[in-house]
């Protein structure tokens, strides 16, 4: 299964699955992260469990190509 393939199918979990999801994605992230990216993770995350709705993960994709 690719990357693109694991996203399609989490962004089709319900949002309380997809809260659980990053919560264990964000557990498995090595402890030398830098703190910025860690407080990004964090406020995303806060974004999802309180309902806001997040970027489609073709506009990501998107903007990453033109990058």
């Amino acid at each position: 299964m690719t990357s693109r393939e694991v996203l399609q199918a989490a962004l089709a979990l319900p949002a309380e699955e997809r809260i659980e999801l990053i919560e264990e994605l964000e557990a498995s992230l090595p402890a030398q992260m830098a703190p910025s990216t860690l407080a990004l993770i964090n406020e995303r995350g806060a974004r999802a469990r309180a309902g806001e709705p997040g970027i489609p993960g073709e506009e990501v994709f998107a903007e990453a190509r033109r990058r």
